[in-house]
Protein backbone atom coordinates (compact mmCIF):
# COMPACT_ATOMS: atom_id res chain seq x y z
CA UNK A 1 0.00 0.00 0.00
CA UNK A 2 2.93 3.03 0.62
CA UNK A 3 4.66 1.89 -2.76
CA UNK A 4 1.36 2.16 -4.68
CA UNK A 5 0.49 5.56 -2.83
CA UNK A 6 4.85 6.45 -3.33
CA UNK A 7 3.90 5.83 -7.15
CA UNK A 8 0.60 7.99 -7.23
CA UNK A 9 2.31 10.62 -5.35
CA UNK A 10 5.49 10.40 -8.09
CA UNK A 11 3.16 10.77 -10.58
CA UNK A 12 1.13 13.41 -9.73
CA UNK A 13 4.20 15.55 -8.82
CA UNK A 14 5.48 14.43 -12.41
CA UNK A 15 2.35 16.26 -14.03
CA UNK A 16 2.32 19.38 -11.57
CA UNK A 17 6.10 20.15 -12.87
CA UNK A 18 4.99 19.59 -16.17
CA UNK A 19 2.47 21.78 -16.37
CA UNK A 20 5.01 24.76 -13.92
CA UNK A 21 7.57 23.91 -16.85
CA UNK A 22 4.56 24.70 -19.51
CA UNK A 23 3.70 27.88 -18.03
CA UNK A 24 7.25 29.07 -17.43
CA UNK A 25 7.98 28.84 -21.04
CA UNK A 26 11.38 27.71 -20.22
CA UNK A 27 11.09 24.45 -22.54
CA UNK A 28 10.42 20.89 -20.48
CA UNK A 29 11.82 17.80 -20.35
CA UNK A 30 12.57 15.72 -23.80
CA UNK A 31 9.35 13.60 -24.10
CA UNK A 32 7.22 16.23 -22.81
CA UNK A 33 9.11 18.93 -25.55
CA UNK A 34 8.41 15.67 -28.40
CA UNK A 35 4.59 15.88 -27.66
CA UNK A 36 3.92 19.30 -27.15
CA UNK A 37 5.20 20.35 -30.72
CA UNK A 38 3.35 17.51 -32.61
CA UNK A 39 -0.09 17.72 -30.41
CA UNK A 40 0.32 21.47 -30.94
CA UNK A 41 0.99 20.73 -34.90
CA UNK A 42 -1.88 18.26 -35.08
CA UNK A 43 -3.55 20.59 -33.02
CA UNK A 44 -4.70 18.14 -30.62
CA UNK A 45 -4.59 18.30 -27.32
CA UNK A 46 -1.87 17.85 -24.70
CA UNK A 47 -2.94 14.90 -22.67
CA UNK A 48 -4.74 13.16 -25.88
CA UNK A 49 -1.27 12.81 -28.16
CA UNK A 50 0.87 11.80 -24.98
CA UNK A 51 -1.53 8.72 -24.25
CA UNK A 52 -1.98 7.98 -28.29
CA UNK A 53 1.97 7.80 -28.34
CA UNK A 54 2.53 6.36 -25.06
CA UNK A 55 -0.32 3.08 -26.17
CA UNK A 56 2.01 2.62 -29.37
CA UNK A 57 5.58 2.74 -27.48
CA UNK A 58 3.91 0.23 -24.92
CA UNK A 59 3.63 -1.82 -27.75
CA UNK A 60 7.16 -1.63 -28.02
CA UNK A 61 7.83 -1.93 -24.14
CA UNK A 62 5.76 -5.57 -24.22
CA UNK A 63 7.97 -6.67 -27.01
CA UNK A 64 11.40 -5.79 -25.44
CA UNK A 65 11.09 -4.81 -22.08
CA UNK A 66 7.79 -6.40 -20.41
CA UNK A 67 9.39 -6.79 -17.28
CA UNK A 68 9.41 -3.08 -16.69
CA UNK A 69 5.68 -2.60 -16.98
CA UNK A 70 3.32 -2.20 -14.02
CA UNK A 71 0.30 -0.15 -12.30
CA UNK A 72 3.20 2.43 -12.45
CA UNK A 73 3.52 2.30 -16.20
CA UNK A 74 -0.24 2.77 -16.92
CA UNK A 75 -0.96 5.53 -14.26
CA UNK A 76 2.26 7.43 -15.55
CA UNK A 77 1.28 6.76 -19.49
CA UNK A 78 -2.68 7.86 -19.06
CA UNK A 79 -2.05 10.83 -16.13
CA UNK A 80 0.85 12.53 -16.63
CA UNK A 81 -0.92 14.40 -19.79
CA UNK A 82 -4.13 14.86 -18.34
CA UNK A 83 -2.95 16.33 -14.80
CA UNK A 84 -0.61 18.82 -16.92
CA UNK A 85 -3.89 19.89 -19.22
CA UNK A 86 -5.97 20.60 -16.61
CA UNK A 87 -3.72 22.67 -14.47
CA UNK A 88 -2.54 24.22 -17.14
CA UNK A 89 -6.20 25.30 -18.26
CA UNK A 90 -6.77 25.64 -14.68
CA UNK A 91 -4.38 28.17 -14.39
CA UNK A 92 -5.49 30.29 -17.60
CA UNK A 93 -9.04 30.42 -16.33
CA UNK A 94 -7.76 31.66 -12.83
CA UNK A 95 -5.02 33.85 -13.43
CA UNK A 96 -5.61 35.09 -17.37
CA UNK A 97 -2.71 35.06 -19.69
CA UNK A 98 1.11 33.97 -19.07
CA UNK A 99 2.55 34.46 -16.11
CA UNK A 100 5.27 37.39 -15.41
CA UNK A 101 8.86 36.33 -16.21
CA UNK A 102 9.67 36.31 -12.23
CA UNK A 103 6.52 34.40 -11.78
CA UNK A 104 7.65 32.56 -14.38
CA UNK A 105 11.35 31.68 -12.66
CA UNK A 106 10.05 30.41 -9.68
CA UNK A 107 7.55 28.04 -11.36
CA UNK A 108 10.71 26.61 -13.35
CA UNK A 109 12.57 26.09 -9.64
CA UNK A 110 9.60 25.05 -8.15
CA UNK A 111 9.10 22.17 -10.72
CA UNK A 112 12.41 21.09 -10.90
CA UNK A 113 12.25 20.11 -6.69
CA UNK A 114 8.97 18.46 -7.63
CA UNK A 115 9.92 16.40 -11.01
CA UNK A 116 13.10 15.60 -8.76
CA UNK A 117 10.85 14.17 -5.65
CA UNK A 118 8.46 12.67 -7.95
CA UNK A 119 10.56 10.32 -10.17
CA UNK A 120 12.59 9.46 -6.86
CA UNK A 121 8.90 8.42 -5.62
CA UNK A 122 8.06 6.57 -8.57
CA UNK A 123 11.10 4.67 -9.24
CA UNK A 124 11.62 3.38 -5.57
CA UNK A 125 8.20 2.23 -5.64
CA UNK A 126 9.31 -0.49 -8.55
CA UNK A 127 6.01 -1.04 -9.36
CA UNK A 128 6.69 -0.44 -13.44
CA UNK A 129 7.73 2.56 -15.67
CA UNK A 130 6.97 4.46 -18.19
CA UNK A 131 7.12 3.51 -21.96
CA UNK A 132 9.16 6.36 -22.43
CA UNK A 133 11.09 5.64 -19.90
CA UNK A 134 11.91 1.89 -21.24
CA UNK A 135 13.49 2.89 -24.20
CA UNK A 136 16.86 2.93 -23.49
CA UNK A 137 16.02 -0.64 -22.21
CA UNK A 138 14.78 -1.33 -25.18
CA UNK A 139 17.66 0.32 -27.29
CA UNK A 140 20.31 -1.32 -24.61
CA UNK A 141 18.50 -4.82 -25.47
CA UNK A 142 18.27 -4.71 -29.22
CA UNK A 143 22.21 -3.59 -29.33
CA UNK A 144 23.13 -6.57 -27.78
CA UNK A 145 24.33 -3.90 -24.43
CA UNK A 146 27.12 -2.47 -27.11
CA UNK A 147 24.88 0.72 -25.94
CA UNK A 148 25.20 1.65 -22.43
CA UNK A 149 22.23 2.87 -20.68
CA UNK A 150 23.12 5.87 -20.05
CA UNK A 151 23.72 5.93 -23.94
CA UNK A 152 20.75 5.08 -25.17
CA UNK A 153 18.89 7.95 -22.54
CA UNK A 154 20.84 10.39 -24.16
CA UNK A 155 19.88 9.56 -27.69
CA UNK A 156 16.14 8.98 -26.65
CA UNK A 157 15.95 12.14 -25.24
CA UNK A 158 18.05 14.20 -27.43
CA UNK A 159 15.79 12.46 -30.29
CA UNK A 160 12.76 13.58 -28.29
CA UNK A 161 13.75 17.21 -27.99
CA UNK A 162 14.85 17.24 -31.85
CA UNK A 163 11.30 16.49 -32.86
CA UNK A 164 9.59 18.33 -30.71
CA UNK A 165 11.92 21.23 -32.40
CA UNK A 166 11.03 21.05 -35.57
CA UNK A 167 7.28 20.80 -34.79
CA UNK A 168 7.30 24.37 -33.02
CA UNK A 169 7.97 22.79 -29.33
CA UNK A 170 10.26 25.40 -26.65
CA UNK A 171 13.43 24.50 -26.22
CA UNK A 172 15.10 26.07 -23.07
CA UNK A 173 16.99 26.23 -19.81
CA UNK A 174 14.48 23.54 -18.46
CA UNK A 175 14.96 21.44 -21.74
CA UNK A 176 18.60 21.25 -20.71
CA UNK A 177 18.16 20.93 -17.25
CA UNK A 178 15.37 17.92 -17.28
CA UNK A 179 17.99 16.18 -19.77
CA UNK A 180 21.55 16.44 -18.03
CA UNK A 181 20.77 17.55 -14.53
CA UNK A 182 17.74 16.08 -12.89
CA UNK A 183 19.76 12.21 -12.07
CA UNK A 184 21.17 13.95 -9.26
CA UNK A 185 18.67 15.73 -7.57
CA UNK A 186 16.14 12.38 -7.93
CA UNK A 187 19.26 10.41 -6.53
CA UNK A 188 19.41 12.80 -3.61
CA UNK A 189 15.62 12.62 -2.85
CA UNK A 190 15.71 8.53 -3.58
CA UNK A 191 18.36 8.17 -0.78
CA UNK A 192 16.98 10.94 1.37
CA UNK A 193 13.09 10.61 1.36
CA UNK A 194 11.89 8.29 -0.72
CA UNK A 195 13.39 4.95 0.44
CA UNK A 196 13.56 6.35 4.34
CA UNK A 197 9.72 6.94 3.85
CA UNK A 198 9.48 3.46 2.52
CA UNK A 199 11.36 1.52 4.89
CA UNK A 200 10.23 3.25 7.70
CA UNK A 201 12.35 1.35 9.96
CA UNK A 202 12.88 -1.82 8.15
CA UNK A 203 14.99 -3.18 5.35
CA UNK A 204 14.44 -1.19 2.35
CA UNK A 205 12.91 -3.41 -0.69
CA UNK A 206 15.14 -3.56 -3.68
CA UNK A 207 14.69 -1.38 -6.34
CA UNK A 208 15.04 -3.58 -9.46
CA UNK A 209 14.96 -0.77 -12.31
CA UNK A 210 17.81 2.21 -11.93
CA UNK A 211 17.15 5.01 -14.34
CA UNK A 212 19.35 8.81 -14.72
CA UNK A 213 16.76 10.56 -15.55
Amino acid sequence: MRRLLMMVIGNLCIGMAVSLLRLSHFGTDPFSTMNLGVSGFLEVSFGVYQLIFNLFILIIQFIFARHAIGLGTIVNMVGIGFISDFLVYGYHELFGSSPLFVTRSIFLLISVVIVGIGVAFYMTADLGISPWDAMPLVIQKISHNKIPFVLARMMADILGVVIGFSFGAIVGVATVIMAFGIGPLVQYFRKHLAEPLLRNHHKALPVSIHLNK
